[in-house]
């Protein structure tokens, strides 16, 4: 009986008031560690951004660099400064974020501010920004960055386009709504200086799936979401689009929001129903946590390796019109082991109470609060 004894105390420990209540945080909590999260992105992703631009071995594979960075870019880049884990990050963050705020109080005006909200902030803010960052080096020119990659050496960055005219720059930010593939290798993602843009045009295009899957939940039986939802990832992860991602960051706003399920959270995963021995989900998410960062680690050390999970996509061995290696070779793309990784650190953060109210702390939440745009990820109330 030592292990239920050890399972109830661990329990009890991540969430001391589990008989308390089952009810999910109100609106007026603001959900401050979203914040924290956002501040501990924001600032792994400038460490990204600075180090592939400055300290090239740190951040690429094949740089000419000595061993030492070579080393700490084994050990620390998976966790710190993987471009990819944070646009993945970002993405779900964003579609778990707009979520939060209808399931939390179901009505037609949440479910039409959050469509309008994000369509402001999105589209306002980025277009603006691209257009001034196309503007500004159709004046000045790029000369001085071809310089700088010259002078370090550093061939895994490049300058950005320049729109031949203002049409072409207003087609680009105006096409970047209406992308629903290659998102990478749109116009205005080459016109943007860190070439980043393609998450936001991603974000916005996934939004919709959203809001299509969202609007359904509170209405329907909440025994049948994470079935239906796991349907829904499953032919995502099928064809190749980044729909279980979404459904993903969906399913646990519906989790921390719906009262059922939310009750199923906290009790965990029923592992013997006669001796009532309960897995926390703590324990989970802690295990998705290592088996993804494994797999980061793994990938870190041996590169020749990081696409060979594309094996396991069915569309990409049917379709007609791209392979494997052209398919990788295409951009960023829905990655296993970032699944892993972001899904585990959200469950944690909604089931474990010491974590959520680190993640409240001032300094994180400040952070948050000052570091990203409110285009990037809608306000989590």
């Amino acid at each position: 009986m030592a292990l239920p004894s050890l399972v109830s105390q661990l329990k009890t420990w991540v969430n001391p008031k589990i008989t308390a209540s089952v009810t999910p945080p109100k609106d007026s909590d603001k959900r401050l560690y979203l914040y924290g999260l956002r501040g501990i992105l924001a600032t792994c992703g400038i460490a990204t951004i600075f180090f592939q631009t400055f300290v090239p071995g740190l951040a690429w594979k094949d740089s000419e660099n000595p061993a030492y960075q070579n080393v700490l870019r084994i050990v620390f880049s998976p966790v710190f400064w993987d471009e990819h884990l944070l646009s993945s990050f970002f993405f779900i963050l964003s579609g778990y974020a707009i979520a939060l705020r209808f399931l939390s109080d179901p009505k037609p005006s949440s479910f039409a501010g959050s469509i309008v909200r994000r369509v402001v902030r999105l589209v306002v803010a980025v277009g603006l920004a691209s257009g001034i960052s196309s503007g500004v080096f159709a004046g000045i020119g790029t000369t001085y960055i071809d310089r700088f990659i010259e002078i370090e050496q550093n061939n895994h960055i490049s300058a950005p386009q320049v729109p031949e005219n203002g049409l072409v720059a207003l087609n680009s930010i105006f096409n970047m709504y209406w992308a629903v593939t290659d998102y990478y290798n749109q116009a205005a993602n080459a016109f943007w200086p860190t070439q980043t843009v393609w998450n936001l045009s991603l974000i916005f295009c996934q939004s919709w799936t959203t809001y299509f899957l969202m609007v359904i939940l509170p209405y329907t039986r909440p025994g049948w979401h994470t079935g239906a939802l796991s349907l829904f990832a499953l032919g995502s992860f099928w064809v190749c689009s980044w729909g279980w991602f979404s459904a993903a960051a969906l399913l646990i706003a519906d989790y921390t929001t719906n009262s059922q399920l939310r009750l199923r959270l906290e009790e965990g995963i029923t592992v013997n129903k006669k001796l009532d021995w309960k897995l926390p989900y703590p324990l989970v998410a802690a295990a998705m946590i290592i088996a993804g960062f494994s797999m980061k680690f793994t990938w870190a050390a041996l590169p020749q390796f990081y696409n060979k999970e594309l094996v396991l996509r069915p569309f990409l061995h049917l379709s007609e019109r791209t392979n494997i290696s052209e398919y990788a070779a295409s951009g960023p793309y829905a990655r296993i082991d970032n699944f892993l990784v972001i899904l585990g650190i959200l469950l944690l953060t909604e089931t474990c109470i010491p974590v959520k109210s680190w993640l409240s702390s001032r300094p994180l939440v400040v952070l948050g609060k000052r570091s990203l745009s409110k285009s990037s990820i809608s306000q989590p109330t």
